[in-house]
């Protein structure tokens, strides 16, 4: 970068002599010749920046081809990033999903339990009522016995028969008898049976014990799963997040080398452009000296062979250098208002914005040249947009004017001479501009990087 405007000193130095050639009447022959090894010795200096700047294209070329190859390293990290973080998501969506189906099977031991503990309650209630029905018919068969006892130890049924009065007597008993028999062996069936589910009862209960136990505390463990779960989930999420952000940063920094990779193309182009623009500068410089020494020798073969006063030369103008206006600068646009002044934004505003309310309703305004000059150079910058670089040389100083963000290509051309008022293009919004504005610098001068010849318009005309 540094170079590249080095390159425009020179040209300005080229066009510093040039300018004052086009007001020339008549001078010496030795004072064109060493006009003229200036310009060679410039020439010179050219072709050894030519040098450099080819040396420089290598340079450029070589970082080009390492920022390719970071490019393709990023780009295979980055495929990388992406399968890791598609892993990521398929292990966060198998973790959501054992999740959801432990909170399931808490939900179903939940509800087992809730089930155990009332088949265990209705058990118990069961178990309580058997052990009551149980008492009361042990009672009965105590009573039984014991009426057994006290008549000689068993019943005597026979005699209860023999002891029939009639036929229809004996029917009688022996009916009650058989009832009495078959209630006696009934009760004795039905109190076995209840003591069997009784039993049957308990040992259900101790095993309904048993599995809530064993519920409760696989409730237990599924719960601390359910969290250790979470918080695998948890670690998984940060990780997720940690590769997204990774390839963010990865993806930033692709683009920062590709937009690197772009300006270093872009400066290679500027540098050889600047360089072409120079040895026209150069040529076309070294042509109007050699004009200038042709028309000075003619004008002295012509006065020796007609004995004339040196007053007819002195009056001689080459008609290939106009004069140019050395009564100063005039402001670059009609009517208009100032948007950001000289020094603004921490002094490192090196001109000043013109708007104009035609051009922020979408008309055209003219920029005019501020002075005579020669167009250093017109071209497309991508921070100034459409651009025109003037040298002037009034009263022997060299000035340089830049305007900037017009609207359209420029009008001139480079090291096209033009007139103060004369249209060069129109406001505009190009390059890194908010909105149609003219961006006008004025540097007393040669133009440089670091704008060290920068001075304030408004000192040399007024809004």
């Amino acid at each position: 970068m540094i170079k590249r405007f080095a390159y425009f000193g020179i040209l300005l130095v080229v066009l510093g002599v040039l300018l004052p050639s086009m007001s020339v009447a008549a001078e010496s022959l030795s004072e064109l010749e060493d006009r003229l090894n200036d310009l060679k010795e410039d020439k010179n200096d050219v072709e050894n920046e030519a040098g450099e700047v080819s040396s420089e294209k290598k340079e450029t070329s070589e970082k080009i081809e390492k920022n390719e190859e970071k490019q393709a390293e990023t780009a295979d990290d980055i495929d990388s990033i992406n399968a890791q973080l598609e892993d990521t998501r398929a292990k966060v969506a198998a973790k959501e999903n054992e999740i959801t189906t432990t909170s399931n099977q808490i939900s179903e031991t939940e509800d087992e339990i809730k089930q155990t503990e009332d088949e265990i309650k209705q058990l118990k209630e069961d178990i309580k009522e058997l052990e009551k029905k149980i008492a009361e018919r042990e009672k009965l068969l105590k009573n039984r016995l014991r009426a057994i006892q006290q008549n000689g130890g068993d019943i005597n049924y026979l005699a209860v028969l023999m002891g029939a009065q009639n036929f229809g007597d004996f029917v009688n008993r022996a009916t009650v008898v058989n009832k009495i028999m078959d209630q006696d062996k009934n009760i004795m069936v039905a109190h076995q049976d209840d003591k069997e589910e009784l039993k049957t009862k308990k040992v259900a209960v101790e095993e309904k014990q048993s599995q809530l136990e064993a519920d409760k505390a696989l409730l237990e463990d599924t719960k601390a799963s359910l969290v250790a779960q979470k918080d695998e989930l948890d670690s998984l999420q940060v990780q997720l997040d940690n590769q997204a952000d990774k390839k963010e940063i990865l993806m930033a920094e692709l683009e920062e080398q590709h937009g690197q990779l772009e300006e270093y193309k872009m400066n290679l182009a500027e540098e050889q452009e600047t360089l072409n623009a120079q040895a026209a500068a150069i040529e076309k410089s070294m042509q109007l000296v050699n004009q200038d020494k042709q028309r000075l020798e003619q004008l002295a073969k012509e006065k020796k062979k007609n004995n004339n006063n040196e007053s007819s030369s002195s009056n001689e103008t080459s008609n290939q250098s106009p004069t140019l206006s050395s009564t100063g600068f005039s402001k670059p646009v009609s009517g208009g208002y100032i948007t950001d002044r000289y020094g603004t934004r921490g002094g490192t505003h090196y001109g000043i914005d013109i708007g104009h309310a035609t051009a922020r309703a979408g008309g055209d305004v003219p920029i005019y040249a501020a002075a005579d000059g020669v167009v250093a150079r017109s071209y497309k910058s991508s921070s100034y947009g459409n651009t025109v670089f003037i040298t002037h040389n009034i009263d022997g100083q060299i000035y340089q004017t830049v305007y900037a963000h017009m609207k359209y290509t420029p009008k001139v051309g480079t090291l096209q001479v033009v007139k103060q008022g004369q249209i060069i293009g129109y406001i505009g919004n190009t390059g890194r501009s908010f909105g149609p504005h003219l961006h006008f610098e004025l540097h007393k001068g040669k133009w440089n990087i670091n704008k060290s010849n920068s001075v304030n318009p408004l000192s040399y005309f007024s809004m």
